[in-house]
C-alpha cells in the first residue's frame, strides 16, 4: 500500500481513536485500522458476487420472448441431446463449474435485494447468451437481464434459483459537493474499501477479497481529450456524469466490484470501462451511488426501462453560458413558456453556469421528475421532465400489458420525432397526450391506425381514451384497464389546423 495512504489512515485514526491513559502508538492505530477493513469486508462481503458471462451461440435458444430471459442451462440434458461431441462441450458451457471460466468472461456484481436481485455494469452482460452468478460459500445460480440501460451503464440480474440467506448491500448516503452548495460527504481523501471477487485460475469462486485505499478525486465529468461541450449527450453517462476516483486496487481493475466506505456501506460501482480519450493508462473509476444514481437502481429493480429525462431547450454557440437559442416544439420547456433569450441560471436552487451544469441534473433526472428553472435570476418555472428520445440498449422485463396489441410513450417522443415540423404555438395551446410506441403485428390496434396511413409513430398523438383525457403513459394504461373496447382521439400535430380524428378497435 502507498506510503501516502499509510499516513492518511494513521492521521484519521488517530483523531477517531478515544483518549487513552497512555500515548497512542502506530500499532494502535493499524490495528484500528485493521478491525474497520475487517469489519467493513464481513459486512459487505456476503453480498459480492462474481458474474461469468457467455456470449457463445451454442446454447439452447431460450424459449421465453420476455427480454432479458436467456434461461439455465443443464450439462446432462445438453450431453443427451447432443451425443456426438456434447458431453465435453457440454463441460466448457457450465458457467456453474469455475473450470469454464477461463473461456467466457467475468465480472463482479452486488446483491442488492434479498430475493436474487444483482446489480452489475450493463457491459458486463451486453450480448449475453447465459450468465451464472458465484456467490460467497460456493453458492451461484444462473441468472436473467430482469433490467439494463446502456445510457447509465448499470443492470440488475435476476437470480434463478436464489440460495436461502442471501443479504443485500446497504448503501451510503453519498453527496458530492456541488458548485455554490455544501460540501458533500464523498470527496478526495476519503478512506474506502474495495471488495470485489473475482475468478483466480485453479481456484474456487467463494469468497471476496478486500483492499484499502481512497479516493483521490471526484470528477464531475471525465476529463476526455478532444471532447468538447457539444458532444456531451445524455444517452452516454460517460460523457456527462460524475465518477469517483480512487487508488484501492487487487489484481486488475475489475468492473461491478462495491467501493464501500469503513462502516461498510457502499459508495460506488466500479467500472473498468475502456473511455475513449482517456489514454491507455486511465484511472480507477467508480460510479457514486447518490441519490440520482439509486433512483435510476430503482426502476431497474422493479425490473422497467428507465426514462431519462428530456427538458426540450437549444442553446446558442456559446456553451459557456445558458442562453436559451430556442424550444422543441411540443416539448416540456415550450409548454411552460421557455422562450429564446432566456438565461437558465439555477436548477432546483442549484446554480448551473454552463451546458455541463445542464447536463448533470438533466441527465440524472427521470422522465416526469418536476423540476423548478430559475430564469435570468427573476423568476421560477416549474415544469415536468418529458423522456429523452435514444437508440441505446434498454432491456425491461416488465412492461405494461398492451392494449389491444398498442403499447404507448410520453409525448415528448413524438416532439423529437416531428421536430420543427410541428406548428409552432402559444405554451396554453400546446396539445398534450401520449405518443404511438408500438404495434403488435396483426394485432386489431395495428389494423386500426393503418386506416389513417403509414408511419402512425411518426405522426399521431392520442389525446383521450374513451372521452378521458390522458397526459402520461400511466393515465394511458390506467384508462384502458379492464375496457371491453376503446376509442382514442388522435391529432396530427404537424398540420396547421389539428383536426380530432376516432381510432376504435377491436
Amino acid at each position: 500500500m502507498r506510503v501516502a495512504v499509510s499516513l492518511l489512515v494513521l492521521s484519521a485514526f488517530a483523531l477517531a481513536l478515544p483518549a487513552q491513559d497512555r500515548e497512542t502508538t502506530a500499532d494502535d492505530l493499524l490495528r484500528a485500522v485493521e478491525r474497520k477493513l475487517v469489519a467493513a469486508n464481513e459486512r459487505a462481503g456476503p453480498c459480492i458476487a462474481c458474474v461469468v458471462v457467455s456470449r457463445s451461440e451454442k446454447y439452447p435458444k431460450p424459449t421465453s420472448d420476455v427480454p432479458g430471459a436467456l434461461g439455465t442451462f443443464d450439462p446432462k440434458q445438453f450431453a443427451k441431446d447432443n451425443p456426438n461431441g456434447g458431453e465435453q462441450l457440454a463441460k466448457a458451457l457450465d458457467l456453474s463449474d469455475p473450470r469454464a471460466v477461463a473461456d467466457h468472461g467475468f465480472a463482479c456484481g452486488v446483491v442488492i435485494d434479498d430475493k436474487g436481485l444483482v446489480l452489475t455494469p450493463y457491459h458486463v452482460v451486453d450480448g449475453a447468451t447465459k450468465i451464472y452468478v458465484h456467490l460467497p460459500g460456493a453458492a451461484g445460480s444462473y441468472a436473467d437481464i430482469h433490467a439494463a440501460d446502456a445510457c447509465h451503464d448499470l443492470a440488475v440480474l435476476r437470480l434463478l434459483s436464489p440460495p436461502a440467506g442471501l443479504k443485500a448491500i446497504k448503501f451510503a448516503d453519498v453527496r458530492l459537493t456541488q458548485r455554490d452548495g455544501p460540501r458533500g460527504n464523498v470527496t478526495s481523501g476519503k478512506l474506502a474499501v474495495l471488495v470485489a471477487s473475482a475468478y483466480v485460475p485453479n481456484l474456487p469462486i467463494n469468497k471476496p477479497s478486500a483492499a484499502l485505499g481512497s479516493v483521490t478525486n471526484v470528477r464531475h465529468h471525465l476529463p476526455i481529450q478532444g471532447l468538447d461541450q457539444r458532444q456531451r449527450r445524455l444517452d452516454d453517462y460517460y460523457l456527462h456524469g460524475p465518477f469517483l476516483e480512487h487508488d484501492a486496487k487487487l489484481n486488475t481493475g475489475i468492473s461491478g466490484a462495491a467501493l464501500l466506505n469503513l462502516d461498510g456501506e457502499m459508495i460506488g460501482l466500479t467500472t473498468s470501462a475502456p473511455v475513449p480519450g482517456l489514454g491507455e493508462k486511465q484511472p480507477e473509476y467508480a460510479f457514486p451511488l447518490t441519490d440520482q444514481r439509486l433512483r435510476v437502481i430503482e426502476v431497474l429493480r422493479r425490473g422497467e426501462e428507465v426514462e431519462i429525462g428530456f427538458l426540450g431547450v437549444l442553446l446558442g454557440t456559446n456553451f459557456a453560458s445558458l442562453t436559451v437559442s430556442g424550444t422543441t416544439p411540443l416539448g416540456p420547456a415550450a409548454k411552460a413558456g421557455i422562450s429564446p433569450g432566456d438565461v437558465i441560471t439555477h436548477i432546483d436552487g442549484a446554480t448551473v453556469r454552463n451546458y455541463d451544469d445542464l447536463l448533470g441534473h438533466i441527465g440524472s433526472a427521470l422522465a416526469g421528475t418536476k423540476v423548478t428553472l430559475t430564469i435570468g435570476n427573476t423568476r421560477d418555472v416549474t415544469l415536468a421532465l418529458g423522456k429523452w428520445q435514444h437508440t441505446r440498449p434498454v432491456i425491461a422485463s416488465v412492461r405494461p400489458d398492451p392494449v389491444f396489441g398498442l403499447r404507448v410513450d410520453h409525448d415528448s417522443i413524438l416532439a423529437q420525432t416531428v421536430g420543427e415540423r410541428a406548428r409552432a404555438t402559444t405554451p396554453k395551446n400546446i396539445p398534450v397526450g401520449v405518443s404511438i410506441g408500438t404495434l403488435a403485428p396483426n394485432s386489431p390496434a395495428e389494423a386500426a391506425f393503418k386506416k389513417l396511413g403509414d408511419d402512425p409513430q411518426k405522426r399521431w398523438l392520442v389525446t383521450h381514451v374513451n372521452g378521458k383525457a390522458v397526459t402520461t403513459p400511466a393515465e394511458f394504461y390506467a384508462a384502458a384497464k379492464g375496457q371491453k373496447t376503446i376509442k382514442l382521439t388522435v391529432i396530427d400535430p404537424t398540420e396547421a389546423k389539428r383536426q380530432e380524428r376516432e381510432v376504435s378497435f377491436p
